[in-house]
């Protein structure tokens, strides 16, 4: 005796998509409405999504210009006689302004992708998800900002 799933399922074509997790890398893919874990059974599991909230494209621009923010805060103390502690940038700082401030975008923008991607991934066994993180950065860049600005004459 079958039932009415399995006759559907002998009818198919192509395989069920749904048995099948979705890829880390469909992300870059235009398309596909996934936003958020649906099933229950998928509670607590790492999982990939197609779409991002405007919550996220607003704390990735805030991220980004925060970086923008802090390179042009350290070209002004570098001028009032401060030094550059960070080997890298201060290495960039070594082939001229546009050099520093393009290094210092990229280095910061290069790791976003990677935020998104494996936003929903709990980290170590814990909790505590890849995208919390991003916050995190924001507000270490606001207390450097804040540093930063506490340097001034």
């Amino acid at each position: 005796m079958s039932t009415e799933y399995e006759e559907d399922q002998e009818r198919r074509t192509i395989p069920d998509r749904r048995l099948l997790p979705t890829g880390p890398w469909t992300t870059l893919i235009l398309g596909g409405n996934r936003s958020l874990n649906r099933r229950a059974s998928e509670h607590l599991q790492p999982y990939f999504v197609d779409t991002y909230s405007a919550h996220t494209l607003f704390q990735v621009v805030l991220l980004l210009a925060l970086s923008i923010v802090d390179a042009a805060i350290t070209l002004l103390l570098i001028q009032t006689g401060c030094e550059e502690i960070n080997p890298i940038m201060s290495h960039l700082l070594t082939y001229g302004l546009l050099t520093f401030l393009v290094g210092k975008y990229i280095l910061t923008a290069s790791g976003i992708p990677l935020l998104l991607v494996f936003k929903n991934y709990y980290l170590f066994g814990t909790r505590f998800r890849v995208g919390y993180l991003i916050p995190v950065f924001i507000g270490m860049y606001v207390c450097l900002i804040s540093y930063q600005v506490c340097l001034f004459p």
